[in-house]
C-alpha cells in the first residue's frame, strides 16, 4: 500500500464526511436553526473565522467533520441546550429534515461524481447490442436495441443491477428476461436456456489480463478444486500448466483434455515460486448468455444513469445484508472499514500496467459508491447515526411527546457500544479479507 494511495483515501473520505455535515449545516440554516460551529476536518485548527455568530474552522486531519448545534458552557465544558433556537428545541419536522440532510447530500454528491465519470469515460445502457450466434440470446427473439427491464422478476435499473443479479445465478441456470422492443415499444418475456456441456477446468477465477509475472492472478477458488482439496489459493499467480505458459492460446484446451490426469501447476505464492500437483475438476459449463450492452449516449441518458446508479447501489447493499442474516454470505465479506477501503483504493492507484485514465475512472466510481454507501450506512437505525435520530423523531411524532431523559441516556450508551462494536468488526473483517 503506497503513501499516495493512503493520502488519496484519507482526503477522499474526509471530503465525503465534510459534505455530509455541510448538508446538516445548510438545512439547519435554511430553517433558521441556531448553529454554533461548522468544522471541516478534525484535529488542530488551521484556519478559522466567525460570521453571523457562527464559528467556521478548517482543521488539520481530514478524517471527518462536524456541526455543533449546542453552546458550550465555558466553566463546566458541558453542552447547554436551553436556547429555544437550538436544534433540540425545534419542531420535530425541522429536526427530521436536518437529520435527513446529511445522507441526502451524500447521495447528491454521489450523483454528481457519477455524472462526471460517465460523461468523461462513458457508460453502458440497458439496450441489447449485437446478437452473437451460438449464444443463449441468439436462440430467442431478442433484437438489437431492445431494452432489458427485468431479470427473474427483479427490476433492472442499471447495468450494475444486471451484473449483480447475473452473478447470483449459476451459468447453467435458466433466466427470464422482461424486454421492451425497440421497434414496437411492446414488452415481452424470453427465457435464456443454457446449452450445458461438461469439461475439465482448474476451478479458479482469475483476472483476464496477465499480471506482472505473466501469470493468472487468482481471484477466487472453487471449493471442489482438486477433488475438494484445493492446492491453488486466492492471490496466487499461476504461471504454467505442465510447463505450458498460461499465455499460450492452447492452455485451455490442455486443461479441458486432461481427462482427470495429474497436472503440474507452477505458481508464485507470497513471492516464492513453487510447483503443486492437482487433478482438474469436471465442471458443467454453458454457452455464453450473449447479453451485450450498447454504450450509453447523450447527456440526458448520462444524468439518468447517474441518478439510478445510487438506487442500484443501495438496493444491492440491502440485498447483501439480507444474505448475511440468512447465512448465505459471511458478514466479513460484506462489512468493510477504512482499512478495507484503503486496500481497494491501493489496488486501483498502485495497479501495474494500468493507464492513468482507467485509474481515475475507477477512483471516481469508488468515490461515488462510497458516498452512496455513507448515505445508506447513516440511515441505519443505530444510535449515533442519523438513522437513529430519524427513527426517534418519527416515534416522537407518533407519540406526541419526547422520550424521557433516562431513555435517551440508555439509547446513547447502547449506541456507543454498537458503534465501537461495528468499528472493531469492520477492522477484523478488513484483516480477514487481506489475509486470505
Amino acid at each position: 500500500m503506497s503513501l499516495q494511495s493512503i493520502i488519496i483515501c484519507i482526503f477522499g473520505l474526509g471530503i465525503l464526511a465534510a459534505v455530509h455535515e455541510i448538508g446538516h449545516f445548510i438545512v439547519a440554516r435554511l430553517l433558521k436553526i441556531k448553529v454554533y460551529e461548522l468544522s471541516v476536518f478534525v484535529g488542530p485548527k488551521l484556519f478559522s473565522w466567525k460570521r453571523n455568530d457562527i464559528e467556521y474552522y478548517i482543521r488539520l486531519i481530514p478524517l471527518g467533520a462536524y456541526v455543533r448545534f449546542s453552546e458550550i458552557d465555558e466553566e463546566t465544558g458541558e453542552l447547554k441546550d436551553d436556547n429555544p433556537e437550538n436544534l433540540i428545541n425545534q419542531a420535530r419536522w425541522k429536526r427530521l429534515l436536518v437529520s435527513l440532510a446529511g445522507p441526502f447530500m451524500n447521495v447528491i454528491l454521489g450523483i454528481i461524481i457519477f455524472v462526471i465519470c460517465f460523461s468523461n469515460f462513458g457508460f453502458l445502457s440497458l439496450h441489447q447490442d449485437v446478437i452473437v450466434p451460438g449464444t443463449q440470446v441468439a436462440a430467442t427473439n431478442i433484437e438489437m436495441g431492445d431494452t432489458i427491464l427485468k431479470m427473474n422478476g427483479q427490476r433492472i435499473f442499471s447495468q450494475m443491477d444486471l451484473s449483480y443479479y447475473l452473478g447470483q445465478v449459476s451459468n447453467v441456470d435458466e433466466i427470464t428476461l422482461t424486454m421492451r422492443s425497440a421497434k414496437t415499444g411492446d414488452k415481452y418475456e424470453v427465457v435464456l436456456t443454457p446449452e450445458i456441456t461438461e469439461q475439465y477446468m482448474l476451478g479458479i477465477t482469475h483476472y483476464a489480463d496477465l499480471d506482472e509475472n505473466d501469470g493468472w492472478k487468482v481471484m477466487d477458488v472453487d471449493a471442489s478444486q482438486n477433488q475438494g482439496n484445493p492446492v491453488i489459493k486466492p492471490g496466487d499467480s499461476v504461471l504454467s500448466v505442465n510447463d505450458v505458459p498460461v499465455s499460450d492460446p492452447n492452455i485451455s484446451d490442455l486443461v479441458r483434455n486432461s481427462n482427470g490426469e495429474i497436472l503440474k501447476i507452477r505458481l508464485i505464492r507470497g513471492g516464492e515460486e513453487m510447483t503443486v500437483e492437482m487433478v482438474a475438476t469436471m465442471i458443467k459449463s454453458a454457452n455464453l448468455r450473449g447479453i451485450y450492452l450498447q454504450d450509453g449516449k447523450g447527456i440526458g441518458a448520462c444524468i439518468k444513469e447517474a441518478i439510478v446508479f445510487p438506487i442500484s447501489f443501495i438496493r444491492i447493499s440491502i440485498d447483501a445484508l439480507a444474505q448475511v442474516f440468512t447465512g448465505k454470505v459471511k458478514a466479513y465479506d460484506v462489512v468493510s472499514g477504512p482499512v478495507g477501503i484503503a486496500s481497494v483504493v491501493s489496488d486501483v492507484v498502485d495497479a501495474p500496467k494500468t493507464d492513468n485514465s482507467e485509474k481515475i475512472e475507477m477512483l471516481l466510481l469508488l468515490a461515488g459508491g462510497i458516498s452512496t454507501g455513507l448515505a445508506f450506512t447513516n440511515m441505519l437505525p443505530i444510535p449515533g447515526l442519523d438513522g437513529n435520530a430519524i427513527v426517534l423523531t418519527v416515534v416522537e411524532m407518533i407519540r406526541g411527546k419526547k422520550l424521557s431523559r433516562k431513555s435517551e441516556q440508555v439509547i446513547n450508551v447502547i449506541g456507543f457500544v454498537m458503534i465501537i462494536g461495528l468499528v472493531v468488526f469492520a477492522l477484523v473483517s478488513d484483516i480477514i479479507r487481506l489475509s486470505r
